[in-house]
């Protein structure tokens, strides 16, 4: 507005010259009007000096005095006439200069309006198009606008960066300011940022030197130039910047008619980045609406509508899609353990673990709580989809550390691979959650294939809920015992204590299939007390005395929370009068003794009470060297992974060896798990193992054959 104001300044001084100081804005017409009245006076004034001339110089001797001459009288009137004449052609020239004026800026003008017609039509299509206008297009068609509205060499924006910076975000013709950034005050553009005010400036405009290496690309600074701020509603959005085409110098006008469009090309700017926001506001808010906050990941809408689009996209092709669920392990448990920050930090790096272990294109999203999903397209065979399930569940193999604790979780998975056009999303969804109920039940870590009588299963599910509240109180769990031999002899040391169910329906069912259940209904520790009180029971029958087997009880590492564990076993054993030192606590995923701060001195009173401990899975990463340098148990029970791969030379066969040379330094005994061939016997025989457990040796059987077998 400072730079309208001093314009119209310029336009009253010249009007003032010209006789027109009552006229707020000279006009074309005005000047025109103030044209006749000027001359009309002329000629009157000349009509009157002329008729005063001749009657002078007819009746010169009856009206002068004698003192007067007559030549003097005329010479006065002559002087008269030419001083008024000269009067009326010095107001005539400026009314001429004045009208020159008026018709350029009216010219100006109507190119302007057209110009700025053209920014405000494109505006106003951008609204029309659903907010397609871009703000990079706006302003590169401002700087295109100015240089052909001023004839200039080139044209450049600059727009307001932090506090005190500008910074060029569009140029146009051979231009400098490519890229260029100025602080407020420095050059015409800082200058008129700071001012607020249209600056022109004639002469060479001096700006910084530029780099050798680009010297030669530059163009010489302009004889002329103008800057003028973009202002919208008292906020500065930046400068409007033009130079000269030599050896043209710019003008007041020029300075006025770009001042014009600064501040409708400020409107316009105004107007486009608030069109920017709001689309990328909106975008913001579909991305929220599509996925997870925590992790970034899609969500369950969006993991459905684009599996839509796949099976829309592919049904004219024979090609096959895996759809993948996936249930953190023992999730609940880090949630109530150590709290939810804890948890959000498992399922942040899990989604980010899951992420880099897809294929481009593929995609992985957060169903909620800690379920996700995973959509492979152009899957080649059902074993390729199971792979991208083990890939994606490897997310989990390194710890998860929060504070002082590294956690340690697995995850298990449900797959369905179908073909498009044969199923809906939501089936395809339906069947993979049937299939990670399964994988729920058949332990951690589990991955199943959705097959049609996995339905049964599911259908069934809460009948089992139903049916195992009343399961204990009919006296259908019972306790089978897997045998611990000695291998040079084949005598049973020990066994290992099972719960079962003996279903009436569908006959004797293994915990794999109804602990998940019993879990989820908060029900596992009162199966765990009864298997124990039952177990040390009916190891009192055993034949042997002092001597008789030892009795291995399975326990999770989350009990050792409890305080009030060792006394429960004392009243366990005092009650069934078993020895302490028959009894043996066989820490189950022992790995995650480390996430539990009360471990050791839970284990150390548990050892008090006079039980023997064992770490089971050794050697596979649930439990390493570092435990037993922090726990002191008195076995460790050999993974069955590596049992598997006795038969060939390689690395199980050498990394028993070492677990027993460790052992036998440490005075550990040691039992090796898995053994279901003749071949695995012999070579634990050799290498020195004394107790081993499988289904060689001996299958889980019930008390009765058990007792059979001792006898």
């Amino acid at each position: 507005m400072a730079s309208e104001r001093g314009a119209e300044g310029g336009a009253r001084q010249a009007a003032t010259v010209a006789g027109l100081s009552s006229f707020d804005v000279p006009t074309l017409e005005s000047v025109e009007r103030r044209r006749l009245q000027l001359w009309s006076v002329a000629l009157g004034l000349l009509i009157v000096l002329a008729t005063a001339f001749a009657a002078v110089v007819a009746l010169h001797g009856a009206i002068l005095p004698d003192w007067l001459p007559l030549r003097v009288t005329q010479v006065a009137l002559l002087v008269l006439i030419a001083l008024f004449a000269f009067y009326a052609l010095e107001k005539e020239k400026q009314l001429r200069r004045l009208t020159r004026l008026l018709t350029e800026e009216r010219i100006l003008t109507a190119s302007l309006t057209e110009r700025l017609s053209e920014v405000n039509a494109l505006l106003e299509a951008g609204r029309a198009i659903n907010l397609d206008l871009e703000l990079r297009d706006v302003l590169a068609r401002i700087a295109n606008a100015a240089l052909e509205l001023l004839g200039g060499r080139d044209a450049s924006v600059m727009l307001v960066h932090g506090e005190t910076e500008l910074r060029t975000v569009a140029a146009t013709g051979h231009s400098a300011a490519h890229g260029a950034r100025l602080r407020f005050g420095e050059g015409i553009a800082g200058r008129a940022a700071a001012s607020r005010e249209p600056l022109l400036v004639r002469g060479a405009v001096a700006r910084p030197a530029p780099a050798a290496e680009i010297a030669d690309l530059i163009p010489s600074p302009p004889e002329s130039a103008m800057s003028v701020p973009l202002v919208h509603r008292g906020d500065l959005l930046g400068v409007l910047n033009v130079n000269a085409r030599p050896p043209r110098l710019f003008t007041e006008h020029d300075l006025r008619a770009l001042s014009v469009f600064g501040a409708q090309a400020s409107a316009a700017v105004a107007n486009a980045r608030l069109l920017e926001e709001q689309r990328l506001a909106a975008s913001r808010t579909l991305f929220q609406a599509l996925h997870d906050g925590l992790t970034g990941l899609p969500n369950r809408a969006c993991f459905l509508d684009r599996l839509g689009q796949v099976l829309r996209r592919r049904t004219a092709e024979d090609v096959s899609l895996a759809v993948i669920l996936i249930d953190l392990d023992d999730f609940k448990r880090v949630n109530d353990s150590l709290g939810h920050e804890a948890g959000d930090r498992v399922l942040v790096a899990f989604a980010d673990g899951a992420r880099r272990r897809v294929r481009e294109g593929d995609t992985v999203a957060r169903f909620g709580g800690d379920e996700f999903a995973a959509l492979v397209e152009a899957i080649p065979s059902a074993e390729q989809a199971i792979e991208a399930a083990r890939r994606l569940l490897g997310a989990l193999d390194e710890p998860v550390t929060v504070g002082a604790h590294r956690l340690r979780l697995r995850a298990s998975a449900g797959v369905v691979v179908g073909n498009a056009g044969t199923l809906p999303a939501s089936e395809f969804v339906r069947r993979a959650d049937v299939a990670l109920t399964v994988a729920k039940r058949r332990g951690k870590g589990a991955i199943v294939l959705y097959e049609p009588d996995l339905q049964v299963d599911a259908i069934d599910r809460v009948a089992l809920e139903t049916e195992l509240v009343d399961a204990r109180e009919r006296g259908e769990f019972e306790v089978h015992y897997q045998p611990i031999v000695q291998l040079a002899d084949g005598r049973v040391v020990g066994v290992e204590a099972l719960l079962r169910w003996r279903h009436r329906q569908r006959g004797l069912l293994p915990a794999g299939v109804f602990v998940p259940t019993a879990e989820a209904m908060g029900m596992l520790a009162q199966l765990d007390l009864w298997l124990a009180r039952e177990a040390c029971r009916e190891a009192l029958s055993w034949p042997g005395g002092e001597h008789a087997p030892a009795v291995f009880l399975n326990l999770a590492p989350e009990r050792l929370r409890l305080p009030s564990l060792p006394e429960l076993l004392r009243e366990i054993l005092a009650e069934t009068g078993l020895p302490p030192h028959r009894l043996t606590l066989e820490i189950v995923e022992s790995a995650r003794l480390e996430e539990i701060p009360e471990a050791a001195p839970r284990l150390a009173e548990l050892k008090a009470v006079g039980v023997r401990l064992a770490l089971d899975d050794f050697g596979s990463g649930y439990a390493t060297l570092g435990l037993l340098q922090r726990f002191a148990v008195d076995m460790v029970k050999i993974d069955r992974v590596f049992v598997e791969g006795l038969t060939e030379e390689g690395g199980e066969r050498t990394l028993v060896r070492a677990i027993l040379r460790l052992a036998g330094a440490l005075g550990l005994e040691v039992v090796a798990e898995g053994v279901e061939r003749e071949e695995q016997k012999k070579a634990l025989l050799a290498l020195g193992c004394d107790l081993a457990q499988g289904y060689l040796l001996g299958a889980p059987m019930p008390a009765t054959a058990l007792a059979a077998r001792l006898g």
